[in-house]
């Protein structure tokens, strides 16, 4: 099944050094880079980002999945780099971004993300399913 449809959902706590104008400049270049590679590889999905963790979303052909992740798990960037659910699928969940930005909107929703990843970290198979709502949901609201 390699021309299958493949995602994997993961997050990992962010190792980014600096202030914050520096990581926004660092996760600017990160996304630049994967909207242009993504595109060639028909990788696409979405990444949230704030002080403390990363989750990602990727969905697309499983080799070019299983490279670009194995090329995240071994980032400096990224730190405890959880899987929270991965296979074979039928639909892609982000089929128009290459890698869509999610930004949480204000301190409420930050907190509630905060507290999201760090419960996925301790219950990874259990908590995919929320983060991935999470994702979808400050993406539109963010749109």
């Amino acid at each position: 099944m390699n021309g299958g449809l493949f995602k994997i959902l993961y997050c990992s706590r962010n190792y980014i050094e600096g202030e914050q104008a520096q990581q926004d400049a660092e996760i600017s270049q990160i996304l630049h880079t994967a909207r242009a590679n993504n595109s060639r590889q028909s990788i696409t999905g979405a990444l949230l980002f704030n002080s403390g963790f990363f989750a990602q979303v990727l969905e697309g052909p499983r080799p070019a999945i299983e490279k670009l992740f194995e090329k995240i798990q071994c980032d400096p960037r990224h730190g405890d780099v959880t899987v929270l659910d991965s296979g074979n699928a039928a639909t892609r969940d982000f089929p128009e971004w290459a890698m869509a930005h999610v930004q949480t909107p204000s301190d409420v929703h930050a907190c509630g993300v905060t507290a999201a990843l760090d419960q996925a970290f301790l219950n990874p198979g259990e908590s995919g399913r929320d983060v991935l709502t999470l994702l979808r949901t400050l993406l539109v609201q963010g749109d």
